[in-house]
């Protein structure tokens, strides 16, 4: 009896229910199915089985569904459940098919095509034969090549379909070669956003908005089963599915943990929550943050697996993790390694997202870990260049993200605020640069001091609080320009004497030595790269 209810289960084809049609890949198959054999293979939850189960629905066509197992690394067993499969199934005129004797299994390489010969003949033409989880078969199992002698005996309108989380045994890639065997992978089988929209309608009942459904399509990247783990979570708990975007609920890690991670050696596992730190990478940046020496070789068998791995045809050949997965890693480290070891780790993983310009995937990086005195070196160190590329609101963000008492202990942070908020609250900004510039006077920092004085004055200049508190600047300069010559750089002088002038111009212009700070900075402006702060100048001059 027991036999019986586990040959029912592997020779029979699941059952669909409440199962969004895939249309567009319906049509593809039927491209497909131009050549004998059509391997199917991505990432568990995928939606594999689900498309050519609807699509065997959809076609009517008649098919044998097969499900592989460990026990069908043995011949003999294979043998045994495709006879009964036959035998279950309505097929054409049934012809006996040859039984695996003792004596075959010293030829078994004689009897394969025989076998598959007379398999054949039993199917309804046109038909499809359904082999489902291939990944099943341990990979030194005979069976691989046994079923590629047989791959080679199908007659023309009978289709094979092999469905695996892996690619095919090298075996089996000859098929390939030999265009007997044709792909349908992960790229293909991701949900497109309208396919995730009808999954959704399906089992909302229409009643999500589009902002929604984007949401979901850009949290889940396509992939079939997190959209409907994230869909049945918000159902069971009530959840607002905005909510689901932003946290990935346990169901998912779950998921992950049971169908990838806990399957995989210890060393991949260690290789997977290492390189989690890292949101694009290269082998050689996989290699140093893993001390790895073949990290080219996992990633090949983490792409081979569908293990949730894309590979980036860059200027360099680049790795990324789902982004899902990437978030299960990046929770199981956390949960892995002492505080002490997170903490070298991450900081190794900002060093080479910067060394490699990923500056933002750093910074959020150590934000996340809470490394505040990495984070602001960081911040300090790549502020100037995303402040001339007009990146202030980005450059503020990473601000407004520290602890407030760090800001106002640290004069550079509090300028960088005051350049941040200048173009869009002048008044505030002034205040940002006055701070800095007490405090970098504190410290004798001349850069910092000049600087902020600039800033000073530009704020005022832009402001709508008038020109009056210009004398006071006007003065300070005065007054600290004897000790602190010669500048600091011939940008720092550039800028110092245009706002000089233009305090002048604005508020002192029978200043005797106006003439003076005007030829200086004509002088500058003339040279300077910097075509916004000519202009400037050239303005000034020319009110003046």
């Amino acid at each position: 009896m027991e036999q019986n209810a586990y040959s029912l289960t592997k020779l029979n084809r699941p059952s669909l229910a409440n199962i969004f049609p895939r249309k567009q890949l319906f049509g593809r198959l039927d491209q497909l199915r131009k050549q004998p054999v059509i391997w199917v293979t991505g990432p568990p939850g995928c939606g594999k089985t689900t498309l050519i189960n609807s699509y065997v629905e959809d076609s009517d066509l008649p098919c044998l569904w097969y499900q592989i197992d460990e026990g069908d690394a043995d011949p003999a067993t294979f043998f045994q459940y495709m006879d009964l499969a036959t035998n279950t199934t309505a097929l054409q005129e049934q012809k006996i098919l040859p039984l695996l004797t003792p004596e075959h299994l010293q030829d078994i390489s004689k009897f394969t095509p025989q076998y598959f010969e007379n398999l054949y003949n039993r199917l309804e033409i046109p038909g499809i034969l359904v082999l489902d989880n291939y990944q099943e078969l341990p990979a030194p199992s005979p069976f691989h090549e046994i079923f590629h002698k047989g791959l080679s005996k199908i007659p023309e309108g009978l289709t094979v379909i092999l469905i695996s989380r892996t690619y095919p045994p090298q075996v089996l890639v000859r098929l390939l070669a030999n265009n007997q065997m044709t792909l349908l992978g992960w790229n293909q089988l991701c949900l497109t956003p309208e396919e995730s929209e009808g999954i959704i309608r399906l089992r909302q009942q229409g009643k999500e908005t589009g902002e929604t459904t984007l949401c979901l399509h850009g949290t889940t990247g396509g992939w079939a089963a997190g959209l409907v783990l994230l869909l049945e979570k918000a159902k069971r708990g009530g959840i607002d599915l905005q909510m689901l975007c932003k946290r990935v609920p346990e169901e998912i890690f779950a998921y992950f943990a049971t169908e990838i991670f806990e399957k995989i050696d210890s060393e991949t596992q260690d290789f997977l929550l290492k390189t989690a730190f890292l949101p694009k990478m290269t082998a050689k940046m996989a290699g140093e943050i893993t001390g790895h020496p073949q990290a080219s070789r996992i990633f090949s068998k983490l792409i081979r697996n569908n293990c949730f791995t894309e590979e980036l045809f860059l200027a360099e050949l680049t790795y990324q993790y789902h982004s899902l997965f990437r978030d299960f890693l990046l929770s199981r480290a956390k949960e892995t390694f002492l505080p002490e070891d997170l903490a070298i780790l991450c900081r190794h993983a900002a060093k080479l997202l910067e060394a490699t310009g990923q500056t933002e995937a750093a910074v959020a990086l150590l934000h996340d870990v809470g490394d505040w005195d990495a984070k602001v070196m960081l911040i300090i160190k790549h502020a100037p260049l995303m402040s001339a590329q007009g990146k202030n609101r980005l450059l503020e963000a990473w601000l407004d993200t520290l602890p407030e008492e760090m800001i106002e202990d640290t004069p550079w942070l509090l300028y960088w605020k005051g350049a941040c908020r200048l173009p869009f609250d002048p008044c505030l900004s002034r205040r940002y640069f006055e701070q800095a510039f007490e405090r970098f006077r504190k410290e004798e920092d001349a850069t910092g001091i000049f600087l902020a004085w600039s800033g000073v004055v530009e704020s005022i200049a832009y402001g709508f609080e008038g020109f009056a508190q210009l004398d006071k600047w006007i003065r300070i300069l005065e007054g600290i320009t004897p000790g602190l010559n010669p500048f600091p750089s011939e940008e720092i002088e550039e800028r110092v004497v245009s706002g000089m002038f233009t305090a002048l111009v604005l508020r002192q212009q029978q200043d005797s030595n106006i003439e003076e700070w005007a030829k200086r900075a004509l002088l500058l402006a003339k040279g300077s790269s910097n075509i916004n702060a000519e202009i400037q100048t050239l303005a000034h001059l020319a009110l003046y």
